[in-house]
């Protein structure tokens, strides 16, 4: 069997994610994204046996690309605060960068496309970064709730802040980013 050609498998990647954040993940069909990616729709079936496999393919490889940026350069030695800091400032300029990758992310995790290998590939990528969390919670410096809690609010601020960046209400400032960022930390803090 040919192995499968990384550049085909990168465009089919981007047009899903393009297509997703243009018209919503709903409704797309194979034929429009092998068009999009700029191959034949036979060729997509190589790849992926229908939606299902070639979404959940796309949400991998989007959420690794995602937490590996996230997660690039955190001290572990930082106090937690500033590594908090560093998470949302790199999650705030992974989502201004990758607008697409994420749009496709979020409709497709709500979607009953998502597979329970995907959840757990979800879960095991992001242990490292769970464990800010419960070192800050051990330390009682951040709020002893459940996770999920704090990870809600902690990605609200990040996607409201990149909505008002490219919407234009406020500009993607050291300063701006240092309220929205305090605002955050206030909430999530002990």
């Amino acid at each position: 069997m040919k192995p499968k050609d990384e550049k085909k498998l990168d465009a089919v990647v981007a047009a899903t994610c393009r297509m997703a954040a243009e018209r919503g993940l709903l409704g797309l069909t194979l034929g429009e994204i092998a068009k999009a990616a700029g191959i034949g729709t036979s060729t997509l079936y190589v790849y992926f046996a229908d939606k299902v496999a070639l979404f959940n393919e796309v949400y991998r490889r989007a959420k690794r690309e995602a937490m590996d940026f996230y997660g690039g350069e955190i001290d572990p030695s930082a106090p937690i605060k500033s590594r908090v800091r560093n998470v949302w400032n790199r999650m705030l300029d992974h989502r201004l960068r990758q607008h697409d990758a994420v749009s496709f992310m979020e409709q497709f995790t709500g979607s009953a496309y998502m597979t329970e290998e995907s959840r757990d590939f979800t879960a095991k990528i992001g242990e490292g970064l769970l464990q800010i969390v419960a070192e800050g919670q051990q330390q009682e410096i951040l709020k002893t709730i459940p996770v999920a809690y704090l990870a809600s609010f902690f990605i609200g601020s990040v996607r409201e802040t990149t909505r008002m960046i490219r919407a234009g209400t406020i500009t993607d400032s050291e300063e701006s980013r240092a309220v929205a960022f305090q605002l955050c930390w206030d909430a999530i803090r002990s």
